[in-house]
């Protein structure tokens, strides 16, 4: 049985060198400096066990194999922070993601949420220590009694399905604080309002203690909006959370309607002016279905199970 450390097939070694370059391209995701910082988030679908062979059979279930993994590796590398939603109770995926990207990189999650509606997931933070480290912070987010005995309608009467997980950072001088979430989908788009609303108001106040100590809060994840302008879009917003312009009507998934799914924002102050301390250069999605995987011409529901359903979401800032 091979490992995840082994010298893999030739032609997963050429696809690998391949996925590389095209990483690389000027037209992708923006090179390394001393001067910035790329963070990213990323719902990796059913990111939990692993079939231990290069190539999944046909009766081998998961269907994510190594050399799959190894592909997602390799986006995962692009970056310095990416937060991972739907890391699942067997973190095998995860443990051997860690372990192939070496002494350099760490990660830190959550404890599994329980019950139906958390849906057995984890939230995570992978990052590269020669490029940031922990400033000290970890929490996951519960709301206050008294948030959750508002009469509104679309108020939030219950904790998070997924508890929101907050983790400080620091690179350079640079201290920020990145909280990720993967909102409750429900069964049509105003069930993700209370959850939207309830994060957009409680983050709003820490934000702006934050700006006053040169600190930055960013927030990203999976929040299950549909488009621009629906409700739980305006339930994002309320509290001036601003997306940047070259994010915000970026498709999230790989099959063909346009979803909003996935955003990283941060919020802006009365006079429109930024509460973080970081500054915000360019953002963009990873588009990997022409780069991996092509030679098994997987459909487009195959290869969801095998890398994921949604594309890397990025933001590159200076320090």
């Amino acid at each position: 049985m091979p490992t995840i450390l082994e010298t893999p097939p030739q032609y997963i070694t050429d696809e690998l060198e391949a996925l590389r370059k095209d990483l690389n391209a000027d037209h992708n995701i923006p090179k390394k400096t001393e001067d910035n910082i790329l963070i990213a988030t990323w719902n990796i679908r059913v990111f939990g066990r692993l079939t231990q062979k290069w190539t999944a059979g046909s009766k081998d279930s998961p269907k994510r194999d190594l050399h799959s993994l190894l592909c997602i590796i390799e986006i995962i590398k692009s970056f310095d922070i990416i937060a991972v939603q739907e890391v699942k109770d067997n973190i095998k995926c995860l443990r051997e993601t860690v372990r192939m990207l070496g002494e350099e990189w760490s990660f830190t999650m959550t404890d599994v949420t329980k019950g139906e509606r958390g849906n057995g997931e984890r939230l995570a933070f992978v990052f590269n220590t020669k490029r940031v480290s922990l400033s000290g912070l970890a929490c996951e987010i519960v709301i206050p009694r008294e948030q959750l005995k508002s009469i509104q309608a679309d108020a939030l009467d219950r904790q998070f399905a997924r508890t929101p997980y907050a983790v400080g950072f620091k690179a350079k001088n640079k201290t920020f604080i990145l909280l990720t979430l993967h909102i409750l989908y429900g069964d049509k788009s105003t069930d993700r309002v209370p959850e939207l609303k309830a994060i957009s108001e409680w983050m709003y106040n820490w934000a702006k203690k934050l700006k006053k100590w040169n600190q930055s809060l960013i927030i990203l994840g999976d929040f299950n909006i549909e488009r621009k302008g629906d409700a739980a879009y305006n339930a994002f917003v309320s509290k001036n959370l601003f997306i940047p312009e070259g994010i915000r009507d970026l498709r999230s998934t790989i099959f063909k309607e346009k979803k909003l799914y996935d955003q990283i924002a941060w919020y802006k102050n009365s006079k429109s002016k930024s509460q973080i301390s970081l500054d915000y250069q360019r953002g963009g999605i990873y588009d990997f279905r022409k780069s991996v995987l092509q030679e098994r011409k997987y459909s487009t529901s195959r290869l969801s199970y095998r890398i994921s359903d949604h594309f890397p979401l990025w933001c590159e800032f200076n320090l």
